[in-house]
């Protein structure tokens, strides 16, 4: 019987051992194993020590006959808002908003071959990682009423204080649309460089640092088409 008994016990103790083993090899497995992971597109080292991730690895082409590039000159058809008096915001009147209040990238980082900014904007044809970013501001405005931009290519205007109108992204300026019956969204956009394929950071906007932006504008009655 102790015989018996001893077998027994070996027996069942061989058999929790297996279980035991099982089960612990199948937690390792489950532990080690893992879906595959998406690999970046492309990984960019600044020379400040950080990096950042491209959204593709496609070579995007910007030049002086593609997009984003206004010469600015003198221009009649529109209402010249700054020779005009800052007022207070009624029908009628002329205001001005500085800085931005937002910023909206359009997409993740991209690497760009810019050809022929030199001139304009100061950097030299090459490969630089940027993306296009939607400026935001705030403009006051009054019931009834809605903000219309003034016309940047005039000489009087500002220069360097203003990004691509949104609606017509090879002139400068912005469009607006009410947010509410006191304030309109006004809305450019710029192009940003963060660094060049090397790395060297950059940080630079163009056309102009949304800073140092002139927001001017009219503040005129909607009309009834009916």
């Amino acid at each position: 019987m102790e015989i018996f008994n001893s077998n027994r016990c070996l027996g069942l103790g061989f058999l929790a051992s297996a279980f035991a083993c099982m089960a612990i090899c199948s937690c390792t497995s489950d532990e080690e194993y893992q879906l595959p992971q998406k690999e970046p597109s492309a990984i960019i080292k600044l020379e400040n020590g950080e990096s950042i991730e491209l959204e593709d690895t496609i070579t995007h082409t910007l030049d002086e006959d593609s997009e984003l590039l206004c010469v600015q000159g003198s221009s009649t058809t529109k209402s010249n808002v700054f020779d005009m008096p800052k007022t207070r915001a009624i029908s009628g009147s002329s205001l001005f908003a500085y800085g931005y209040d937002s910023l909206e990238p359009e997409s993740g980082w991209k690497k760009y071959l810019l050809n022929k900014w030199d001139v304009m904007y100061g950097v030299y044809p090459g490969l630089y990682i940027g993306r296009y970013v939607k400026v935001h501001k705030n403009l006051s405005i009054v019931k009834g009423c809605y903000a219309s931009p003034a016309n940047y290519n005039k000489d009087t205007a500002p220069k360097n204080a203003m990004g691509w109108d949104s609606r017509d992204e090879k002139s400068i300026g912005f469009g607006s649309t009410n947010k509410s019956d006191y304030i309109a969204d006004g809305v450019t956009r710029i192009f940003v460089i963060n660094c060049d394929i090397d790395g060297r950071v950059y940080n630079k906007n163009i056309p102009a640092n949304p800073s140092d932006f002139i927001w001017a504008y009219l503040v005129k009655e909607k009309e009834d088409i009916w």
